[in-house]
C-alpha cells in the first residue's frame, strides 16, 4: 500500500531510500536543496552502484519546508547531526497523528532531540553502515555497506507500535532496502558509533581511505585507544552492547567491517573537501563529552574532536 513520507534531508543517504521508496510506489516528497531537486524535477532521480541501477520520478519537491504540506505517515530525518534540531522542529507539525519518525542519522543524541518532540515510542533510530556519493546532482551512488540496516524505537510503548515498524521494515526490504528491526536500538546506534569514532576524523585528518588506517600499526593503535574510550563510556551509561568487550568488537571490526569498507573515504573528509562543517561533535565530540559528564576519561576522543574543529576552523 502507498504510504505518504517525507525524506527530510535529500542528501547522498536520503536520496537512496527517495529512489528505491517511490521506486516501489510510495508518494515521497524530498526536502533538499535546489540544485539536487532541480535535476530531479527535470531527470528523475537515478541510483547506482553496489545496489544496483534504479530510476524513480513522481516525486514532489520542496526547497523549504514552509512549502511542505502534511500529514506524512513517515518521516526520514537524513541532515547532518548539527542541524536535527532545527528540522525536527520545521516538520513536526506535519507528522500523521499515527506516523513514525526515522533518524538515518551519524552519531549519538540525534534520537533523544526526535524524542523530545514525537514521544519515545514514535522515535525510531537507525544504524545505517552505508556509504554513499552524490557525483552529481539527480544521482546517488551507494559505494559500500558494511551492514544490514536495523532500525527500532528509542522506547517499546506496545505490540500496536512495533506491529507499525514491523509493516516499515517490511516496506523497505520490499524496496530493495535491506533492513531489520530491533527492540535494542540504542545498542546498534552505539554500534555504529564504535565504527565511525575511529575511522572518520583519523581518515578526515590524513586524507586516506579506511583501509590505510588499519593496515598502518601506528594508526591501528590510534583507532584501538579511541575504540577503548567509546566502550568504556558506553558502559558507565549502562549500554547493552552487541559486543561483550572491546576486544570482541575490533575482531570484528577488523575482520569484517574495515575489510569491507577498505576503499572507503570517510563523509567527515568529503565535508573537509567540500568546505563544510562535519559532525565531529555528535561522534567523538559526543563521546568526550559523555565522558567528562561521567568521569571517564576520553583523551584520543577529546584530540580527534579539537583536530577536526581546527581543519573546520582553517576553512573560514
Amino acid at each position: 500500500m502507498s504510504q505518504r513520507i517525507l525524506i527530510a534531508g535529500c542528501g547522498a543517504i536520503g536520496s537512496i531510500f527517495a529512489c528505491l521508496l517511490r521506486q516501489a510506489g510510495h508518494d515521497v516528497t524530498l526536502l533538499g536543496r535546489p540544485p539536487h531537486l532541480d535535476a530531479i524535477a527535470f531527470q528523475g532521480l537515478y541510483l547506482d552502484g553496489i545496489w544496483g541501477s534504479h530510476h524513480a520520478a513522481g516525486f514532489h519537491l520542496a526547497a523549504t519546508a514552509t512549502d511542505l504540506t502534511g500529514p506524512f505517515e513517515l518521516i526520514l530525518i537524513t541532515v547532518k547531526a548539527y542541524d536535527t534540531q532545527i528540522m525536527v522542529d520545521a516538520v513536526a507539525p506535519l507528522i500523521d497523528s499515527e506516523g513514525l519518525v526515522v533518524s538515518l542519522q551519524n552519531g549519538l543524541g540525534n534520537l533523544e532531540i526526535l524524542a523530545r518532540a514525537f514521544g519515545p515510542e514514535r522515535s525510531l533510530g537507525a544504524n545505517v553502515l552505508v556509504g554513499a556519493t552524490i557525483p552529481e546532482p539527480g544521482r546517488v551512488t551507494v559505494t559500500v555497506q558494511a551492514a544490514p540496516i536495523v532500525l527500532g524505537p528509542l522506547e517499546i510503548s506496545d505490540c500496536v507500535m512495533m506491529e507499525r515498524i514491523h509493516a516499515w521494515v517490511r516496506a523497505f526490504n520490499a524496496a530493495n532496502i535491506p533492513c531489520e528491526a530491533t527492540t535494542r536500538v540504542l545498542s546498534y546506534l552505539w554500534a555504529k558509533v564504535f565504527y565511525n569514532a575511529p575511522l572518520n576524523a583519523l581518515g578526515a585528518l590524513l586524507d586516506v581511505h579506511y583501509g590505510v588506517l588499519a593496515d598502518e600499526p601506528e594508526l591501528k593503535r590510534i583507532m584501538n585507544r579511541v575504540i577503548d574510550e567509546a566502550f568504556q563510556v558506553a558502559a558507565k551509561q549502562n549500554i547493552d552492547c552487541l559486543w561483550e568487550d572491546a576486544e570482541k568488537y575490533r575482531e570484528y571490526f577488523y575482520g569484517h567491517l574495515v575489510p569491507s569498507t577498505y576503499d572507503h573515504r570517510s563523509s567527515m573528509l568529503q565535508d573537509l573537501q567540500r568546505g563544510r562543517r562535519t559532525e565531529i561533535d555528535a561522534i567523538n565530540g559526543q563521546i568526550w563529552r559523555y565522558g567528562e559528564e561521567l568521569k571517564v576519561p576520553t583523551p584520543f576522543n577529546e584530540i580527534m574532536t579539537r583536530l577536526i574543529w581546527q581543519k573546520e576552523k582553517a576553512l573560514h
